[in-house]
Order: structure tokens, then C-alpha cells, then sequence
């Protein structure tokens, strides 16, 4: 069975997603494997995009670099 402390966000009894640790029904929560499965899809889609689009992607969310994970 899954916990708390299984979701990606659950850092030192409090929640990095979040202001307010609210667990208990939070749609927020995964497992760090889902984490890091959505990150690479999402990489793998900006990677998809035309060169204008990426580069302004990474200019804009990631401080110019171009690796997201």
C-alpha cells in the first residue's frame, strides 16, 4: 500500500508542491517513478517541437537549459 511518504513532493514532513501539507486526497500525489516517468514525457514532447519552440520553452522555464530532468 502506497503512503505519504511514497508521493515525489513528500520532503521532511512537509510537501514541496504545495504551501500547506494536505495529503489526504491531494490530486497532486504520485510516486517519484511517476514523477520522473511524466518529466521525460514532457521532455520527450518539447523535443517533438519545432527549434523556435523548444528554444523558447527553455529560455522561459528552465533558464535557458536544455535538459529538463
Amino acid at each position: 500500500e502506497l503512503t505519504v511518504q511514497d508521493c515525489f513532493a513528500y520532503r521532511r514532513n512537509s510537501c514541496s508542491a504545495l504551501k500547506v501539507k494536505k495529503c489526504e486526497g491531494c490530486s497532486f500525489y504520485k510516486t517519484k517513478e511517476q514523477y520522473l516517468l511524466d518529466q521525460k514525457k514532457a521532455q520527450n514532447r518539447i523535443y517533438a517541437l519545432d527549434g523556435d519552440k523548444q528554444r523558447h520553452i527553455f529560455e522561459t522555464y528552465y533558464g535557458g537549459k536544455r535538459e529538463v530532468l
